[in-house]
């Protein structure tokens, strides 16, 4: 009997990933089936469960290796940068670039349909709030960054800025969607380089909100 490698395992574990992704993008979470990712990934269904448990964990490392390849090649792209306006127009190049698909995958789009499976699937939920925490970890640091370079006020609100960025970002998504045909990439990231300038506008002088806005 041939002996099985690791590298052989990981390429069959990337392809039934590759495969599941493909048809929760094209099916959403709730109407696809093992039987689905068994025909899209050309492998029997012994295959699948020997390295997966189910549907809950191919959803989970779906998205989080969408995840740690974006936050991979982030750390690439950010090298060369000197400033945070840089790293941060950087970022949402990124994100825009991947909004359809990803190295041949399906890319960011494939959010929506976990969203929209996340109120009545509990492991859903959670994979999306992981994701969200690993990327809020990598905006603060950005921010944090450019408070200590003098280049953001430092009366910010380190995580609710960077959290209100992801917010921004992710909503990108839905207008790609609303936009159908006449989506233009370049639009989404001008739109959304616009307000993350504000952050530069903003200066040294700290804004007076409304008290049932700070507190609300």
């Amino acid at each position: 009997m041939p002996r099985i490698t690791a590298a052989h395992e990981q390429e069959v574990r990337d392809r039934i990933l590759s495969a599941a992704g493909k048809v929760f993008a094209d099916r959403g979470y709730h109407s696809a089936t093992i039987a689905d990712v068994v025909r899209e990934s050309g492998l029997s269904v012994g295959a699948i469960y020997t390295h997966f448990s189910g549907k809950d964990e191919l959803i989970r490392l779906t998205c989080d290796r969408i995840a740690t390849r974006g936050l991979d090649e982030l750390a690439e792209r950010l090298a060369p940068a000197r400033t945070t306006a840089e790293r941060l127009a950087i970022a949402i190049r990124l994100y825009v670039e991947t909004i359809d698909d990803y190295d041949g995958a399906p890319g960011q789009i494939s959010l929506v349909q976990a969203w929209a499976e996340a109120d009545r699937e509990p492991g859903v939920r959670e994979m999306l709030a992981a994701r969200r925490e690993r990327l809020v970890g990598a905006g603060r640091y950005l921010i944090s960054q450019g408070i200590a370079a003098g280049e953001l006020p430092d009366w910010l609100d380190v995580d609710a800025v960077t959290r209100g960025i992801l917010g921004l970002l992710d909503g990108l998504l839905l207008q790609r969607i609303e936009a159908g045909s006449t989506y233009r990439p370049a639009e989404l990231e001008r739109r959304a380089a616009e307000v993350v300038q504000l952050l530069f506008a903003a200066g040294a002088v700290r804004p007076t909100l409304p008290e049932a806005v700070v507190t609300a």
